[in-house]
């Protein structure tokens, strides 16, 4: 077998496993509760954004970021522009440089990694053997790949003496208007900076450097590199257009409290009107809303089946009937999440939006009853016999 390669076989007794999966019912009830709160939160949150957003549409005025009118302080605005820094922005380590809105680095290093593969037999008395094969590799990877975490020891990584770094500008400008840090952190679209016009540091961590294409090569031979070797390049965020969407605050700017209650803080790349800024943030908060409702579905039957798990163990003593009950359970556990989820988003519905709710259950008792009324209308008439 590989020297890179080991299989170990590891068993767990039925006793063990019933241990395990009665700790997990405590888990499971955790899961359960915690949905409930998340459906009702997402719900008020879902009601509280789309209210805000309505309020900021009929709040919000257009300006030219090239003229900041003081009397429009404390107001919602919108407006565009180049963003643009005249901030030099320079990692001291490899002597590079940009005037930018962010310089950023990126490094990778050639590292042992470990991968695993599972596989898991169940046996007759509930016994379960799981077979687990280890394989060690080289690769890059742009993170610390902890090897003192390996299964087994000897193949050792070397600890990542340049991480991953960001520099950004502190005066960045829409216009006459100045960005705050909040805004510039969500300034995001990056392209690879070229290397040409820098000379690279003979050595660093006791490596040879070299420029290679768009890159530093930290190392003998980037053909045949070595446990150790990195790859370091740069990226920049240079001047690019841009809408903001915020509160006026002197020549800068705030997110804008709604009285509904969400603050208003946009910053998007690209040129866009008002009314699409509005546009695309409904259709964010529809997707973010289902995004949770999802996840509260999702946590409500893991807690559930967490739950009902002992009922299969109880079973799994002929791994055959274990594995019909187990997903007997999950059936189980679904049917009875779906009714508690939406009961939960009705009553939360109810609570948030009351006249809406109550419009919509209107309509669907009425509904009922139409359908019951034409079910009744089409219902063929028994023809009477008559007897001779």
């Amino acid at each position: 077998m590989n020297n890179d390669s080991f299989t170990d076989i590891s068993r767990e007794n039925w006793f063990s496993r019933m241990g395990s999966s009665l700790t997990g019912i405590f888990f499971g009830i955790v899961l359960f509760i915690a949905a409930f709160p998340l459906l009702w939160w997402n719900e008020g949150h879902s009601v509280e954004r789309y209210d805000s957003l309505n309020e900021g549409q009929e709040l919000v005025i257009s300006v030219s970021s090239e003229l900041i009118d003081l009397e429009n302080n404390g107001q919602l605005i919108h407006t565009q522009g180049l963003a643009s820094s005249q901030d030099v922005l320079k990692d001291e380590v490899f002597n590079v440089s940009a005037t930018a809105i962010k310089l950023v680095r990126h490094i990778s290093m050639y590292q042992w990694n470990e991968h695993k593969t599972t596989e898991t037999t169940e046996k007759i008395g509930g016994t379960k053997e799981t077979k687990t094969t280890y394989t060690y590799e080289k690769e890059w990877s742009n993170h610390q790949i902890e090897s003192s975490q390996f299964k087994r020891l000897g193949h050792t990584n070397p600890t990542l003496p340049f991480p991953y770094k960001t520099w950004k500008a502190k005066n960045v400008t829409v216009g006459h208007f100045k960005l705050n840090p909040s805004q510039i952190n969500r300034i995001t679209q990056k392209s690879t900076l070229s290397l040409h016009s820098f000379t690279a540091p003979k050595t660093l961590a006791d490596k040879k450097v070299a420029i290679m294409g768009d890159h530093f090569y930290l190392g003998t031979s980037e053909g045949d590199p070595a446990i150790g070797d990195m790859k370091i390049h740069f990226q920049m965020v240079s001047p690019m257009e841009i809408t903001v969407m915020a509160q006026q605050k002197g020549d800068s700017f705030i997110a804008y409290e709604t009285k509904a209650g969400s603050p208003i803080d946009f910053l998007k790349s690209g040129n866009i009107e008002a009314k699409t800024l509005f546009t695309l943030a409904h259709e964010e908060n529809t997707i973010m809303t289902w995004a949770l409702r999802i996840a509260g579905l999702l946590l409500m039957w893991g807690g559930l089946s967490l739950i009902l798990q002992p009922l299969a163990m109880l079973a799994n003593v002929v791994p055959l009937l274990g594995n019909i009950v187990e997903i007997g359970t999950k059936i189980l556990a679904f049917l009875i999440t779906i009714p508690c989820a939406f009961i939960t988003i009705a009553i939360a519905w109810i609570a948030y939006r009351p006249l809406l709710a109550g419009g919509l259950i209107v309509v669907s008792v009425l509904a009922l009853i139409a359908i019951k009324l034409m079910s009744h209308k089409n219902t063929p008439k028994e023809v009477p016999v008559t007897s001779y």
